[in-house]
């Protein structure tokens, strides 16, 4: 479940970006993206986003972009990069395309956690983000039903079987089966590029591996197999291949990027995506 936070920013922009893109906390800046505008000019594209918003006269309130803090239970996301993609949907769904933002992860704490901060003023109709309790509670429920794509509420999503007594209480407490299962497949695939290497991986950490229909592990004190389908969509196979294929993408692009390079792979990601607003911008 991610617990969110949600507070304005008046004067500050810069150094908000700054603070939560810092290389320290994200990875070398691995953890960092953006909709609409770049990190490194963030700010100055805020601005004249909102002066076009003046312009028209929809000048309203006096903060300048929101900073939104979206934290995860300890333990409970082990591999940085499901996290930024739960944040990045959060973010999508909340805003809708409208607003420019820049989302980072930070892993420089014990449990991993997002920042997210966004133009006030939107560069559609230049109508700016309201915050109150009715617009809260909406991005607790878009939360909660994204969380719950990924398998991180406690309870099983609707139609799927519900754990036993036994198994709730031992998930609580991360000892499950599953849930130590979960923590294996988010590291291993975290440090793999390829299904054979993942594979490779889960081998190392102990699990003996069947390959039928569905892929399915068994830790060697555990006495049936656990079909990797029932940890949830994100865990399928289909998945996986998915997350690999995104390391494989990483892998390609130098770490130590020039500004023309990022910008570059930014602006054909927009293309890649459909993201005309993105582009233009």
């Amino acid at each position: 479940m991610a617990y969110i936070k949600i507070f304005g920013i008046k004067s500050t922009v810069k150094k908000a970006v700054d603070y939560i893109t810092n290389p320290d906390k994200t990875d070398a800046q691995n953890l960092v993206s953006s909709y609409g505008c770049s990190p490194e000019t963030a700010d100055l594209e805020f601005a004249m986003t909102a002066k076009l918003g003046k312009d028209n006269v929809m000048e309203k309130g006096n903060n300048l972009a929101w900073h939104m803090i979206i934290s995860f239970k300890p333990g409970e996301i082990t591999d940085p990069n499901v996290a930024h993609e739960v944040a990045t949907k959060i973010a999508d769904a909340t805003l809708k395309g409208k607003h420019e933002y820049v989302l980072s992860t930070h892993v420089d704490k014990d449990h991993v956690h997002c920042h997210l901060i966004f133009n006030a003023t939107n560069f559609v109709d230049y109508h700016k983000y309201v915050s109150n309790k009715r617009n809260y509670h909406k991005i607790c429920k878009l939360s909660n039903r994204i969380c719950r794509e990924y398998g991180l509420e406690e309870s099983m999503p609707t139609g799927q079987k519900a754990k036993s007594y036994k198994e709730n209480m031992e998930y609580k407490r991360g000892n499950s089966w599953k849930a130590k299962l979960k923590y294996n497949v988010d590291r291993a695939i975290w440090s793999s590029v390829s299904f054979d290497e993942f594979l490779m991986k889960m081998k190392e950490a102990g699990y003996e591996i069947r390959q039928g229909k569905y892929l399915a592990f068994r830790a060697a004190d555990q006495k049936h197999f656990t079909n990797i389908k029932t940890l949830g969509a994100y865990y399928a196979e289909d998945s996986i291949l998915r997350r690999l294929e995104k390391n494989r993408h990483k892998a390609r692009i130098p770490q130590n990027a020039s500004f023309k390079v990022r910008m570059f792979v930014q602006m054909t990601s927009y293309v890649a995506d459909g993201n005309r607003s993105g582009f233009d911008q």
